[in-house]
């Protein structure tokens, strides 16, 4: 049994103080940051307006979370992202603890600063996202199963090993690569699979399916149209087999995990060490290899599957986030018993440091910062929308129409939340498809057919098709806020074209549709038609006369 623990140990006074030194630096973050709400975080905003057992594309979790601060702090921004750094220093915590019991206190502190520091977790502390509310329920789930495996659960820390598992999916369905990782260490570790197959196992997995039962009840009265969103994102329609994927994967794996940890995690993994050298690490009658191997379980089969994903179609960095707790423990255990290599370790962790400064210097500051250094792309989603707003509204008081209307779910969700307080009108998305294809859509457009609408379009290939399903049509105006500049010199802005129009009869949605709004390039090539197009930076060079 691990020794009893206590904050007067030097290195649990250490972690405490980072952990309580970050979380603060962090709320101060949020609560001081000039960026504005993202897309989903707006629409996450907008789910917790109506409280269910689920929503078009997630579960339910990451709405009541927004609802529970903001029924307190009220709609702001940072009281809808408040919750963040708090979710990660709860993680932070459990992973430290587990780190303790399974290897040392000196395996725990690297484990410590992995997890603290690894650069997705910085990002995703300042924002509110469904991986961030996944992990304190993903870290607790390693620590409470590896207590069942040591037989060190009693009956009620069965059932909240169940309890957190269940909360796990109703944060992210990225939860049940757990189960693949407890079924693995069933195969691969005795002890693991004696503690599962026991009366024990039976209610931590029939505490788990109670919590998940009424998300399973509320998909089914709704068309399963959570899970259909999940597979629709897996984007297995096109070309398979793109191996040229694979090394932008790795890529975007080092720049959520970090460079340098994330090369000792591929050693930690694949690097088979002699066996008198951890037959001196033996720890209560386990190698200290059979508990990495452990750990591995919750690892490789997220890394496997999702480098998979990406060969097969498309793989956003974020997909094998919950690879990373577990991997902080392993590679906190190989950088304490590898003591050569944590010159390394520590200059790739400051480097992390560094740019995680620099970063919030570039966010926190005015724009020029970040203008100064060709970082404006990185910011566009996080701009504006408070002026692109509060143009429309004005427009909106001007020409009097009853419904507004958008053609893009991102701009849909910005002028939901920084309208919501003052816009009298509805707000619909136009559809491209018959149906609806996300949450914004999910409103019927029949109410349009004797409106007045003032279509404010971001994108020009969408307006012919826009236009054509209504009788009437005419440009009112334009919106426009400069967002920057592109590394390149190119403008950054987001504009929106203004038109009234009225009488609404929509095309059929089918192939002929398709193809009315396409013309032909110079190469027979079928390309979109448009209307009101920006200008293309950099222009199109003049090829001239032959």
């Amino acid at each position: 049994m691990p020794p009893a623990f206590s904050l007067s140990d030097r290195s649990h006074s250490l972690a405490l103080i980072l952990i309580a030194s970050l979380l603060a630096l962090r709320l101060l973050l949020v609560l001081f940051s000039p960026l504005e709400l993202y897309a989903d975080e707006a629409q996450y905003w907008r789910w917790s307006d109506q409280l269910a057992w689920g929503y078009y594309s997630k579960p339910p979790m990451i709405a009541w979370l927004i609802g529970i601060f903001t029924s307190v702090l009220g709609d702001s921004v940072w009281a809808i992202r408040i919750a963040a750094p708090c979710l990660h220093a709860i993680t932070a915590c459990v992973l430290y603890l587990l780190a303790c019991r399974m290897f040392s206190p000196i395996a725990a502190l690297f484990t410590l600063l992995i997890y603290v520091f690894m650069p997705g977790v910085v990002l995703s502390s300042s924002i509110i996202s469904t991986d961030g509310v996944l992990f304190p329920f993903w870290a607790l789930t390693l620590y409470l199963y590896w207590r069942l495996r040591e037989q060190a659960l009693n009956w009620s820390g069965v059932a909240g090993l169940g309890l957190v598992l269940g909360l796990g999916f109703l944060a992210k369905y990225a939860m049940i690569y757990s189960l693949i990782g407890i079924g693995l260490t069933m195969l691969l570790d005795r002890p693991s699979r004696q503690a599962v197959i026991s009366k024990k196992g039976a209610l931590m997995l029939g505490t788990a399916f109670l919590v998940i039962l009424p998300h399973i009840i509320w998909n089914a009265l709704n068309g399963f149209e959570t899970v259909s969103h999940t597979v629709d994102n897996a984007n297995l329609g096109g070309p398979l087999l793109n191996p040229e994927h694979f090394p932008e994967f790795l890529a975007d794996q080092m720049a959520v995990f970090g460079p340098v940890p994330f090369i000792f995690l591929l050693a930690a993994l694949f690097i088979r060490r002699p066996d008198n050298d951890l037959d001196e690490l033996m720890k209560e009658g386990t190698s200290v290899r059979a508990r990495e191997r452990w750990l591995a379980c919750f690892i490789l089969p997220v890394l496997i599957i999702i480098a998979v994903q990406a060969v097969l179609s498309r793989a956003h960095a974020n997909w094998a986030a919950t690879a990373y707790p577990a991997a902080s423990l392993l590679v906190g255990s190989f950088m304490a018993r590898h003591a050569a290599w944590r010159s390394v370790f520590w200059a790739g962790l400051g480097l992390q440091i560094v740019l995680m400064v620099m970063m919030a210097v570039l966010a926190l500051g005015p724009p020029n910062f970040s203008a100064a250094l060709g970082r404006d792309n990185d910011f566009k989603r996080v701009r504006g929308w408070q002026d692109i707003s509060e143009q429309l509204m004005s427009e909106v008081d001007r020409l009097k129409p009853t419904i507004l209307l958008t053609d893009e779910r991102e701009v849909w969700h910005g002028l939901d939340y920084y309208t919501h307080d003052q816009r009298q009108v509805p707000l619909l998305l136009w559809r491209y498809h018959d149906g609806p294809r996300n949450f914004a859509e999910k409103q019927d457009l029949a109410g349009l057919d004797d409106s007045r609408v003032l279509v404010a379009s971001y994108r020009s290939h969408l307006r012919p098709r826009i236009k054509a399903d209504f009788a009437s049509w005419e440009k009112v105006g334009e919106l426009r806020v400069s967002l920057g500049h592109r590394s390149n010199g190119c403008p950054l802005f987001r504009e929106l074209q203004l038109y009234l129009v009225s009488d609404y009869k929509p095309l059929k949605r089918d192939q002929a549709w398709l193809d009315r709004f396409r013309t032909l390039d110079d190469t027979g090539q079928r390309i979109n038609m448009h209307i009101d197009q920006p200008p293309i930076c950099p222009p199109l060079p003049d090829m001239g006369a032959d």
